[in-house]
């Protein structure tokens, strides 16, 4: 008796680009998302959550809800901002991504802030050691701009 090929469990789509917008502002980050949006963070956060917090898994949450067009092009979710900070935001991805850019990228005339993912939130699961040399980290940073 012939045997029936097992069938490949699919591979879980995220609820895609429209299911999320990003929105900075002076206060911070707001994410507006859909109930699928969010049940689908919540897959992703358990997922990592069980992981080794030495193995730094995390989850980029702009690029996880991207998604394509049929023409294969990539579409990033929603993200505005507001109180000029769209044109702050530009400059200083410009200036920390243009050593990044390729002899072609620059031929084109494409924007280092062009050529590279659009903004993004990551959450990484990490140990609480890690938690608290981050924070060292940004107290030192704050003591050397003053």
């Amino acid at each position: 008796m012939a045997r029936r090929p097992t069938k490949k469990p699919a591979k879980k789509v995220s609820a895609g680009p429209h299911s999320l917008a990003l929105r900075l502002d002076v206060m911070g980050v707001t994410a507006y998302m859909t109930k699928a949006a969010i049940e689908d963070l919540i897959e992703e956060l358990v997922r990592i959550s069980a992981s080794d917090p030495e193995e730094l898994h995390d989850v980029h949450v702009a690029t996880h809800f991207g998604g394509w067009t049929p023409s294969g092009e990539y579409t990033a979710p929603s993200f505005g901002h507001h109180h000029g900070l769209g044109s702050i935001l530009t400059k200083l991805r410009n200036e920390h991504l243009k050593d990044g850019m390729t002899k072609v990228e620059i031929e084109r005339g494409i924007a280092p802030d062009e050529a590279y993912r659009a903004f993004d939130i990551t959450i990484m699961h990490v140990s609480p050691e890690v938690v608290q040399r981050v924070a060292i980290e940004k107290e030192a940073a704050e003591e050397q701009a003053v």
